[in-house]
């Protein structure tokens, strides 16, 4: 298991490198920002598991720059301060931090703490049926992308199928085949995917998978999948698998497009007569 990456937001000096030396101490591996600005910045390039953020900053202060974080980032955030008044708890937790340590703190309140925020933070980000990433972690994970790709030119697929005719599985054999089904197609799709491919399940009987290149390496990743999912051994036999592929930037510049690209690729491989999959025109 790859360690909880940190990002450490204080701007003293001091302060960072004695709490960064001690987290790495305790197997985490560290990033860190100066001030609120230089936060935003980072996490423009990183995805840090979770956000050590000092509410007394210069420029804008430990308040915007959570306000501003959770505008387009659902990161977990534990706020640092020397002030240990309950209104300023009260104000940390209200405004969106998942939780509050005052200054000074015993390194090992800390790593509880963070450890504590880590496993509340992965139940909200995973399906509870299929043990996938959510849609929340899906719409993070394309921004984390987009932005990567801004950077580095690096493009990538997204991939959206849905399990073909799932309605009449729930209606003939009921609702705990049904979740048999997403179980094991999510099982198995999982299993066909490489180092850097993420996958989701974002809706109903609907799953996303995000990889890394074109739309050509998308199709044969979708292509992988739903071959893998049609020859399964298992009685009953699973349905069959419907996707669609859609790259950035090459189908689209933002995420809202690329999804809706997506989409409607899918939407051409269940007009083609289903268990195919559809690159975007």
């Amino acid at each position: 298991m790859s360690p909880v990456s940190v990002l450490l937001v204080d701007d003293s000096a001091s302060q960072r490198a004695v709490i960064a030396h001690r987290l790495e101490k305790g197997g985490f591996e560290v990033a860190v920002a100066i001030d609120g600005e230089d936060c935003l910045r980072v996490l423009g390039e990183l995805r840090p598991d979770i956000v050590l953020l000092d509410v007394v900053m210069p420029g804008i202060d430990g308040w915007e720059t959570l306000d501003r974080i959770r505008q387009t980032n659902g990161v977990p955030v534990i706020m640092l301060t020397a002030r240990a008044e309950e209104i300023d708890r009260v104000r940390g937790l209200r405004a969106g931090a998942d939780d509050y340590i005052g200054k000074p703190f015993q390194q090992d309140e800390l790593e509880a703490r963070i450890e504590a925020v880590m496993r509340r933070a992965d139940l909200g980000r995973r399906d509870a049926l299929t043990g996938l990433s959510n849609r929340r972690t899906f719409d993070e994970h394309l921004d984390s992308m987009l932005a990567q790709e801004r950077k580095t030119g690096q493009p990538f697929a997204l991939v959206i199928f849905d399990i073909d005719h799932f309605k009449s599985i729930n209606d003939t054999q009921g609702h705990p085949e049904g979740d048999r089904v997403l179980q094991d197609v999510a099982r198995i799709a999982a299993r066909q995917l490489r180092a850097g491919e993420q996958i989701f399940r974002i809706g109903g009987e609907e799953f996303g998978i995000v990889i890394p290149g074109d739309g050509k390496t998308g199709v044969l990743v979708a292509e992988r999948v739903r071959a893998a999912v049609q020859d399964e051994p298992r009685e009953p036999r699973l349905p069959t698998l419907s996707a669609g592929v859609a790259s950035f930037p090459h189908d689209a510049t933002t995420r809202e497009a690329l999804f809706q690209a997506a989409d409607l690729a899918l939407y051409a491989a269940k007009q083609g007569g289903r268990n195919a999959v559809s690159l975007a025109a």
